[in-house]
């Protein structure tokens, strides 16, 4: 690689980390309102670390033609897509692969409310396959104000 493209291509690693990587970690490391975060505290630097180096990589790779052809949807797609993947590498539970492939859907000890039963904690939770071949979320919820048990499904969406 010449000394031109080298400066150029550490000027769009810059760019991509300004742009990019640093407010994607950012948000995707903290709790909102609608979405908290999904990846455990204990692997938040070596997925950072991981997803910085294989995003680079995969620039790195780009011809100059398909670099100016990139939009930000794209690169954003390509950076979650490396940060989650690398995420569910990192972790050894498996409720966590599910918590990191799945951020939005409930959580093990949230509070949910049921249109019959009430308010309860959820206190299990496992994918499961329909019939037509649907893929669900089955949860197990508890009720908070007595013994009563029961189970509720949301589809799971990629």
């Amino acid at each position: 690689m010449n000394q031109a493209r080298q400066i150029e291509s550490l000027q769009i690693c810059a760019i991509i980390s300004d742009k990019f990587i640093e407010p994607g970690l950012e948000y995707w490391f903290s709790d909102h309102e609608h979405v908290r975060s999904p990846f455990p505290h204990e692997i938040l630097g070596e997925v950072k670390e991981r997803t910085s180096e294989i995003l680079f990589e995969w620039i790195e790779g780009l011809s100059e033609k398909e670099l100016d052809e990139m939009g930000e949807d794209e690169f954003v797609e390509m950076f979650e897509t490396i940060l989650f993947n690398e995420a569910i590498k990192l972790v050894d539970d498996e409720d966590q692969r599910f918590t990191i492939s799945y951020p939005f859907m409930p959580r093990l000890a949230d509070i949910v409310k049921h249109n019959e039963n009430g308010m309860g904690k959820v206190i299990g939770r496992k994918e499961i396959m329909t019939k037509e071949q649907k893929k669900m979320l089955e949860l197990t919820v508890q009720s908070e104000t007595s013994a009563m048990v029961w189970t509720t499904e949301f589809e799971l969406t990629a």
